[in-house]
């Protein structure tokens, strides 16, 4: 029997079933101290004083921080510095990458930061480190509290009495070396304005102008002293 479809009537009936699969980095922080891991969520404070029983977290260190990507693509961090520090007092901690680091993690992959005493560090207690990672995803911000103590007052070095020195000085381009036997774990570099730029290497080069004062974080301690930009 024929089926009867009215004059001018057509029914066409589609089914789609789309299936969409986006690719996207996934950020994760964990910091290790003593052997002992923690994650740091996003927008979170890991108690590192253990509800205050830990009252010299200096004497545990060195550690690390890993930043992980836990996602299917890319994660392309901000910097560098890849990791910006903030806080009760920044200085307290020496934050250097392992490696050589393009400030690229790929999918499963991480990327581990040691964590030292700083060169200037200080005691105090109940104080916050806050870890701050721009990046292809939304900021990550996650911080540490902890305190120190037991930290003998660190003496100011001249360049001279740590046995370097910043070439050429003055300099017509704002480029600098530093010679000497001497392990860099920060620069920073201000001018009488108070406006600061951070440097990592032995080699950098800034962008202010004049007579500049630089303070270099090193295994000597920490070391004072002044550059002319002309």
């Amino acid at each position: 029997m024929k089926k009867f479809i009215p004059k001018g009537f057509l029914a066409i009936s589609f089914i789609v079933l789309t299936h969409f699969s986006f690719a996207q980095a996934v950020i994760s922080v964990s910091a290790t101290i003593a052997g002992q891991t923690a994650t740091i969520a996003n927008g979170t404070t890991y108690d590192a004083t253990v509800g205050g029983i830990i009252t010299n977290l200096n004497a545990y260190l060195p550690g690390s921080i890993t930043i992980s990507n836990t996602g299917n693509a890319d994660l392309i961090l901000t910097g560098p510095p890849y990791i910006t520090a903030s806080g009760t007092a920044p200085s307290d901690f020496s934050i250097t990458p392992q490696g050589t680091f393009s400030g690229t993690i790929a999918a499963g992959g991480s990327q581990v930061y040691n964590v030292a005493l700083g060169a200037s560090a200080t005691n105090g207690s109940n104080k916050t480190l806050t870890l701050t990672i721009n990046s292809n995803v939304p900021v990550y911000s996650g911080s540490i509290k902890y305190s120190f103590s037991g930290i003998a007052p660190t003496a100011i070095l001249t360049a001279q009495e740590a046995g370097i020195s910043l070439y050429p000085n003055p300099s017509a381009d704002g480029h600098f070396f530093i010679l000497g036997n001497v392990s860099i774990q920060k620069i920073v570099v201000s001018n009488v304005s108070g406006v600061k730029e951070e440097y990592y290497t032995k080699e950098f080069t800034t962008n202010l102008k004049g007579l500049l004062l630089v303070q270099l974080y090193t295994d000597k301690g920490l070391v004072s002293d002044k550059i002319l930009v002309q």
